[in-house]
């Protein structure tokens, strides 16, 4: 049975902004080679107010604070939030994740498939690829399964021919998509990325991009022949537990794995909409999917038992962190914070006045440090409930 957890009544302005983050959806999945080329050879802009910017992600990397967002836009804070300063990024493209698998070295992605390497805790980035090298890379791998599913249909005896068939003809609708994109230019947005240590990590994006890394990030290999994608749907999210690597996506597409094999099963999803992100506890077994309409679908039990929640407000979830305390945090377009437990069922609505949020990350003080479309703010949990700290 679904659940709704009850909250205030929605504010007129979540429609406004719940509309307003499907069309940067929208965006990220569209846009100008001739623009994309531009932004990929352009210095991020420098702005006097890196604070009150758009703002898509946010980690830890160690006690620093690191952040990204529009134009190329990356920040970073040494004193828990307080103050900010700009990163130096080789490229003018939305940046729509970060993450720092050592308090080093960190990864940011974007538009345009764009992927930036920081070997100094997020304070200058330099450009590892862009979308006309991984055009490149997945038309290659996508080819190499239509030949050998083109093989196995002709080896194959009449009784066995037809599944094989139907294997193929998707395998080749999605190689003519990555040709028909190689054409129009790098447009295709990065959307998510994890490391399970420095040296293996995983990212996902628009039209079922997938690659994996297990040297560190000095290679990227796709993995289009580990999960059956044969829409080429949108992967938005992943999420890593003790033992597993889930990914959700677009239509309510929910995949599992075993972290060492790293070969996907299709679930069962209990949502057909859209997950625009993910949340995993490594160390335990938690794993949540959330997006559209305030839908989240959660496990404590690393996806054996999965619950459908539609939170109140009915905004989109875009973010989530892991707490300390054995805790984590949801947030999203109606300026909620939803807090639970990473080892046992429970969910409850902390009011913040920060609408439009994307994400949040936990600062070494214990405060949480919210990012969106109104840029930056920071709050303290272990006051009272809608207490704003700035």
């Amino acid at each position: 049975m679904e659940k709704t957890l009850k909250t205030a009544p929605p504010e007129s302005s979540f429609f406004n902004l719940g509309t307003l983050f499907l069309i940067i959806t929208l965006v990220c999945l569209v846009g100008s080679s001739s623009w994309a080329g531009d932004f990929l050879q352009q210095q991020a802009f420098k702005t006097d107010q890196p604070t009150s910017s758009a703002l898509m992600d946010i980690t830890r990397a160690g006690d620093r604070l690191v952040a990204v967002g529009g134009h190329g836009l990356a920040i970073y804070s040494d004193d828990n939030g307080r103050s900010w300063s700009q990163a130096s990024v080789p490229v003018r493209t939305t940046l729509t994740g970060v993450c720092f698998p050592t308090p080093d070295n960190g990864w940011a992605i974007g538009h345009e498939t764009v992927l930036l390497h920081s070997r100094d805790r997020g304070t200058t980035w330099e450009k590892v690829f862009d979308g006309q090298k991984v055009n490149k890379i997945m038309i290659t791998a996508m080819q190499a399964i239509v030949d050998d599913l083109r093989r196995q249909l002709e080896a194959a005896p009449e009784t066995g021919k037809s599944e094989l068939k139907f294997r193929l003809e998707d395998a080749e609708v999605n190689l003519r998509g990555f040709i028909d994109t190689q054409k129009e230019g790098p447009i295709q947005p990065l959307l998510d990325i994890n490391f399970a240590t420095p040296e293996t990590g995983l990212l996902v994006g628009a039209f079922g991009i997938i690659m994996h890394t297990t040297d560190g990030g000095g290679n990227w290999t796709p993995l289009l022949d580990r999960i059956n994608n044969p829409m080429g749907y949108h992967f938005y999210g992943l999420a890593r537990t003790r033992d597993k690597v889930f990914i959700f996506g677009e239509a309510g597409g929910m995949h599992s794995s075993d972290s060492r094999e790293l070969k996907w099963q299709a679930l069962e999803s209990p949502y057909p909409g859209s997950f625009f992100n993910a949340l995993g506890d490594p160390s335990g077994t938690l794993v949540a999917g959330f997006g559209l309409r305030g839908n989240l679908v959660i496990s404590w039990n690393d996806g054996a038992d999965w619950q459908h929640l539609q939170l109140g407000q009915g905004a989109a979830l875009t973010g989530g962190t892991l707490l300390s305390g054995q805790r984590f945090a949801l947030v999203g377009m109606a300026g909620v914070i939803y807090l639970g437990s990473t080892v046992k069922p429970g969910i409850q609505p902390v009011k913040t006045g920060f609408p439009a949020c994307m994400a949040a990350a936990e600062a070494a003080d214990g405060s949480l440090i919210l990012v969106g479309l109104r840029g930056v703010k920071k709050i303290d949990l272990n006051s009272e409930k809608d207490k704003e700290v700035n």
